[in-house]
């Protein structure tokens, strides 16, 4: 077989999404021919793509060695580099490719993507429509141009392209998606009768499908009709399961390795100086309601609210965790070294964000796994932990679609209940060993006593009273990317409240498995 036709064969194998075996039938190719780029970019794309992104870091450096005119090598190198929040890294090759080829449209499509990351929203949409001036029919593109409306709050905007999107292709599942994100189906029908009839008649892939499904099971709960509701929520759920490939035991052994260090490290040992800025983390479970109250602290005139950062992870786990354990001899040299590596990282990547506050929020909900981290290295910061009823949050978990691979575990029933348990037991440990430094929030209590609750939050984070906070889905300052978004714009609500006395008789056996506090 010819090389061309070997090379046709891996990039096949590469869109139907054999990695591994475009990783393993690449390195024999490249064995004889060591002098093409395109090979190592190949390679550098299935790295990519089973998220071992170092690797495909030296892949896509090696390839733009030996073919460095190409483009498309670099747009591959940037996009690694965002993964690993590099952000000014990435930054400065889209810039390179641009000022070489200002019509090079993966690159103001990537481009494109960094800056809706960096919360630029402006340059983001600009840089999206002079895509869209050279391709003017690529759905994508459009699709993702409405994403960032509706980070802003716009869901008119995005709405009206997310619709036109259907009308040129009305079986294009991501529209579809993302229209369910931002209505409510008690209010608008909208597109529920399509996504049925297609969900029915369409033979999609089994991602597609669930997709699909998580969106007409949201569209029969806005209904109130959660017979169907629970119906397409279990059949989406069953589909998603049979695609991800989680394993609760790295996250036990990764909590265990945790809790293991913390209990034996003595704080009064170590002496870290704070930074300026004050970060506001706020942590709990998914779905507990951590961005209500990210979007009731960004209201105040002091504070900006950056949504979920990744951040704090990132750093964590490329240094100090290995095979799902803790690194203990990194994390004590740096504790007693002059420099503050973790903090001084995480601002480093705070300043790539177009803001300039005094106070900034981190909603990433799973940072409860990282308190130890925070209380050692960021002696500036307040934790905040929101509680919800855990019923309430099981249920919500389930029901949502989510796109972060963190949250493989709400596609089981059974994995929800473990993963619960997990959290349970790794708060209690924080709390014993640091209760003064987290404060606790109940979702229920925000919502039946705001005024009340909330003089409270903000005493706790040092902040003066600002009334702005009672009328925090009016503020246009919080950036709200999770599936929240359409819910957090809106005044408090208490349906929320309960909720998942609906869902009863589907799913009692595993709400009498959670462990109330």
């Amino acid at each position: 077989m010819s090389l061309k036709k070997k090379v046709d064969q891996l990039l096949k194998e590469l869109k139907l999404g054999k990695f591994s075996k475009v990783i393993s039938d690449g390195e024999k190719l490249l064995k004889k021919n060591k002098d093409k780029g395109y090979l190592y970019n190949i390679c550098g794309l299935a790295h990519q793509r089973l998220n071992n992104i170092e690797t495909s870091i030296i892949y896509f450096n090696k390839a733009i060695n030996l073919e460095p005119q190409n483009p498309g090598h670099k747009n591959n190198l940037a996009n690694s580099l965002i993964s690993l929040c590099r952000y000014k890294e990435a930054e400065d090759i889209f810039k390179k490719i641009l000022d070489f080829d200002p019509k090079n449209t993966p690159a103001l499509v990537n481009y494109a993507r960094l800056k809706n990351i960096l919360l630029d929203f402006k340059n983001s949409i600009n840089l999206y429509e002079n895509a869209l001036k050279l391709i003017k029919n690529d759905l994508n593109i459009w699709l993702n141009l409405g994403s960032v409306y509706q980070s802003m709050g716009e869901f008119s905007k995005a709405n009206n392209i997310f619709n036109n999107i259907l009308k040129v292709k009305p079986d294009f599942v991501p529209a579809h998606i993302s229209i369910s994100k931002v209505n409510d189906y008690n209010e608008n029908n909208s597109n529920l009768s399509l996504m049925v009839n297609l969900n029915k008649n369409h033979k999609f892939q089994k991602k597609q499908k669930s997709d699909l499904e998580f969106a007409i099971g949201k569209a029969y709960d806005d209904q109130k009709n959660y017979e169907l509701s629970i119906k397409y929520f279990e059949l989406a759920n069953k589909k998603r399961k049979e695609l991800v490939n989680y394993n609760f035991k790295s996250d036990e052994k990764l909590f265990k390795s945790i809790k293991n260090y913390f209990q034996k490290l003595d704080l009064n040992e170590i002496k870290k100086e704070n930074n300026s800025k004050k970060i506001i983390f706020i942590v709990g479970l998914p779905r507990s309601g951590t961005t209500l109250l990210e979007q009731i602290l960004s209201a105040h005139q002091e504070v900006f609210g950056a949504g979920e950062l990744d951040f704090l992870r990132q750093i964590i786990n490329t240094n100090f965790v290995q095979e799902n354990k803790l690194l203990s001899q990194k994390i004590n040299e740096l504790q007693f070294s002059n420099n503050n590596e973790i903090s001084d990282k995480y601002f480093g990547y705070l300043n790539n964000l177009n803001n300039n506050s005094a106070v900034i929020i981190d909603k990433g909900p799973q940072n409860f796994i990282w308190i130890g981290f925070i209380k050692l290295f960021f002696k500036n910061a307040k934790v905040i932990h929101s509680q919800r009823n855990l019923k309430d949050t099981f249920l919500s978990n389930y029901k949502n679609n989510f796109a972060s691979k963190d949250m493989d575990w709400t596609y089981d029933p059974s994995e929800i209940i473990k993963y619960f348990n997990l959290y349970n037991d790794l708060m209690k440990f924080w709390k014993k060993i640091y209760r003064d430094f987290i404060y606790e929030v109940d979702y229920e209590n925000i919502v039946n006593n705001n005024e009340t609750e909330i003089r409270k939050l903000l005493n706790f984070c040092e902040l003066d009273w600002d009334k702005n906070c009672l009328k925090h889905h009016q503020s246009k300052k919080t950036i709200i990317k999770t599936v929240s978004a359409y819910q957090a714009r809106k005044p408090i609500y208490k349906t929320s409240i309960n909720s998942n006395k609906h869902y009863t008789q589907s799913l009692e056996k595993y709400f009498k498995q959670l462990d109330y506090k």
